[in-house]
């Protein structure tokens, strides 16, 4: 189900928490100045150990993080996808540990986070890809699911890496449905234009990790959703689509 983690349920009046002024930001924070110092020097060691500074005030001092996360991001995204490779698998292994302490402040910081997670998607490493997925799985636990199912629609939308679009999409598909029951026209408007701009992958499916499968079972799963007002919402807005859709629903449903 779609979740929040103060509740276990997601609850429909609920909104992402608004942007800190960075002034009074910095007037009440109570991170050492160290960690930032750490977080943003030219050493990969001290890197490293500002990332250790962070886990450990996120497991101790986890109020004070949480009230700290937009200044926090700044100097903690970065090293998501550091260049040095001890530096990015550690700062990637201590955010999936602190997910469960930062909770809802991520709302907050959404898209810094995945702006710099998604590109370690495509990595040779498979280390790197197994952990940033984890991270965005961890997401949806933690973070606000309509925001998460807007934060990957728009990562699709300005995506073009072959290696990146099928994960991201497999993640709408796995909350699509439960985030339709509670917030239908978001969802609706999020998602059907990805559908209409990759129809044309529906034709052929074949293939690992092949683009029109991953296309094909969010189409599935929102046709679940919507019946035929699916159909007749790409008929209205790309009528030359709407018959590649239909076949591939008869062929598939």
């Amino acid at each position: 189900a779609v979740v929040s983690t103060q509740s276990g349920h997601y609850e429909p009046g609920r909104r992402p928490g608004p942007r800190r002024d960075l002034r009074e930001t910095v007037q009440a924070d109570k991170m050492p100045h160290s960690l930032y110092e750490n977080l943003t020097s030219s050493n990969w060691q001290d890197r490293y150990a500002g990332i250790a500074e962070l886990l450990e005030l996120a497991v101790k001092q986890t109020a004070d993080v949480r009230n700290c996360i937009v200044r926090i991001s700044d100097a903690f995204t970065p090293r998501l996808k550091d260049p040095n490779s001890k530096v990015n698998l550690y700062a990637l292994q201590c955010l999936l540990r602190m997910l469960p302490h930062l909770e809802t402040s991520l709302d907050q910081v959404l898209t810094p986070f995945t702006e710099q997670l998604v590109p370690n998607l495509a990595s040779q490493r498979a280390n790197i890809v197994t952990l940033t997925s984890q991270i965005l799985d961890g997401f949806r636990v933690h973070v606000d699911n309509p925001q998460l199912v807007c934060e990957y629609c728009r990562i699709i939308k300005s995506q073009n890496n072959p290696r990146i679009k099928p994960i991201i999409l497999d993640k709408i598909s796995d909350m699509v449905r439960d985030v339709h029951e509670v917030r239908p026209k978001l969802v609706e408007q999020m998602t059907v234009p990805i559908i209409i701009e990759h129809g044309d992958c529906l034709v052929q499916t074949n293939g690992v990790n092949n683009l029109g499968s991953y296309v094909g079972r969010l189409t599935c799963l929102l046709y679940q959703c919507m019946g035929n007002r699916l159909l007749a919402e790409i008929a209205r807005i790309k009528p030359s689509t709407v018959g590649t859709v239909r076949e591939y629903l008869v062929s598939n449903t």
